[in-house]
């Protein structure tokens, strides 16, 4: 049985996919990023052909002992580009766990963030420190949450020119100054993502300019306060000329952003 498995991944390491991927690793170290080390604690990706097929393998193994059908049980463990578009990859990596173990790990990377960051998020406070938000309605999540502008940042950008630009194509505000205040992972389980995360002091709206694909229903301005509230109660009801929507207050971008500011900046 084992045989027969290392046999047919034989075939499918060097698929389209699996060559597509190590020109990838080669051509690109920061689609692999650290290699790591499982000897340290680490999830260490393995980059030897036959390493990889061997975890492969044991992943395939795996699935079929929970009873998972053979062809899904191999698509499922093959190593290589299991999917990309434009703007991502969908890479499976063979590994070897800490407790050395070996199988595989999916993660998702964006093709921009091997270049330079992938985007950037905007906190826009005003002179009396309110803050800015925009009402959003998101695909992935179907509804409306009350976010921090961010965007992908275009090419020969600078964080702070894609801030400025997403600052005023969402809200209509213009940036007067800018604090970078750190960065985040957004979700460290499957996303290779770090984003810049910027404070700007927001001044002289004026009209929004919204791509084709956005749907941002409205600017919301909150006080520190009111918007610490619909944090702990994790929505706001916000009235429009035609209706009121019930937005979730979930963003981790903004609170990632407000605490950044209370403990480093807002202190008194």
């Amino acid at each position: 049985m084992k045989l027969m498995l290392a046999l047919l991944f034989s075939f499918s390491l060097f698929g389209a996919s699996s060559e597509n991927y190590f020109d990838l690793l080669a051509s690109t170290p920061k689609s692999h990023g650290i290699i790591g080390n499982h000897e340290k604690g680490e999830i260490e990706i393995l980059l030897h052909p036959l390493s990889i097929n061997e975890a492969e393998t044991i992943a395939m193994e795996r699935l079929l002992n929970k009873g998972i059908a053979p062809e899904y049980a191999w698509e499922w463990s093959r190593v290589g580009i299991i999917a990309e578009d434009q703007y991502l990859f969908w890479l499976r990596d063979g590994v070897i766990f800490p407790s050395g173990e070996m199988g595989t790990y999916d993660r998702i990377l964006w093709k921009s963030e091997l270049e330079s960051p992938p985007g950037v998020a905007i906190f826009p406070y005003l002179a009396d420190r309110k803050v800015v938000l925009i009402l959003n309605y998101r695909h992935a999540t179907r509804s409306w949450e009350l976010e921090l502008p961010r965007g992908l940042l275009k090419e020969g950008e600078t964080v702070r020119i894609a801030a400025t630009r997403e600052l005023q194509e969402e809200t209509g505000y213009h940036v007067d100054d800018s604090l970078l205040l750190g960065t985040m992972a957004i979700d460290s389980g499957i996303l290779a993502t770090v984003v810049p995360v910027l404070a700007c002091r927001a001044v002289d709206p004026s009209d929004r300019k919204y791509d084709f694909s956005e749907a941002i229903a409205s600017t919301v301005i909150l006080s520190v306060s009111d918007l610490e509230k619909a944090l702990l109660k994790g929505f706001l009801d916000i009235s429009l000329p035609e209706r009121t929507l019930r937005a979730n207050v979930r963003d981790p971008f903004l609170t990632y952003a407000l605490l950044q500011m209370k403990l480093r900046h807002w202190q008194d």
